[in-house]
């Protein structure tokens, strides 16, 4: 077996949206040795079941209202 073959790894806390926390393993060793998350199974829609209105979704509702012209819905229709 190759010697120095596996990264070492590091033992972080992380701490979720609520505060708790909990250890892990990681090659990445974190500032501060925590690891702060956005989303997790209190917030996110999959294990909510909450839909999430966030600021991108208003972004692709202005995408596609800017470049609906380039649709094939669009094109030879008179107006």
């Amino acid at each position: 077996a190759k010697k120095g073959l596996h990264p070492l790894l590091y033992r972080i806390t992380v701490v979720g949206t609520k505060g708790g926390t909990f250890p892990i393993f990681s090659a990445v060793q974190q500032k501060g040795s925590k690891l702060f998350l956005q989303a997790d199974q209190d917030t996110h829609s999959l294990w909510s079941g909450k839909k999430v209105v966030s600021a991108a979704t208003g972004q692709v509702a202005k995408f596609k209202k800017r470049f609906d012209f380039l649709s094939g819905t669009t094109i030879g229709k008179k107006k």
